[in-house]
């Protein structure tokens, strides 16, 4: 049997992933970024959800993965700075972005969102 979080085992009776997978919301405090934190859902493939304080930036970087953006609160602007793209997302709104694009985001206001990655 899978088991996620602290000791959740998963059942044939559970049947949303996320409910499942979150049963303890408690996030992790990214050290890179200042105000960001990160809750691990998955390890493979990687599903994540992340938390950003308003006014925080992750400056440019990219990622040797794509990965599926989806905005659960607040909003942000994404630079895709390999394309000369940027995109201003809200709840609801969806974004991949695919491996080696460089990329880097601004936070308007607190905002959480949910990533998968293509890879770890």
């Amino acid at each position: 049997m899978s088991k996620t979080g602290s000791n959740f085992p998963i059942t044939q009776s559970d049947t949303c992933a996320i409910c499942c997978l979150t049963k303890t919301w408690e996030f992790t405090l990214i050290k890179v970024i200042l105000g960001g934190s990160i809750k691990i859902l998955r390890e493979t493939p990687t599903s994540v959800i992340m938390r950003f304080k308003a006014g925080s930036v992750e400056p440019a970087h990219h990622h040797t993965f794509g990965h599926d953006l989806v905005v659960l609160k607040g909003s942000k602007r994404v630079w895709i700075l390999s394309k000369k793209e940027n995109y201003d997302l809200g709840v609801g709104d969806y974004l991949f972005t695919p491996a080696g694009d460089v990329h880097w985001v601004k936070y308007f206001e607190d905002t959480e969102f949910f990533i998968k990655c293509d890879g770890h």
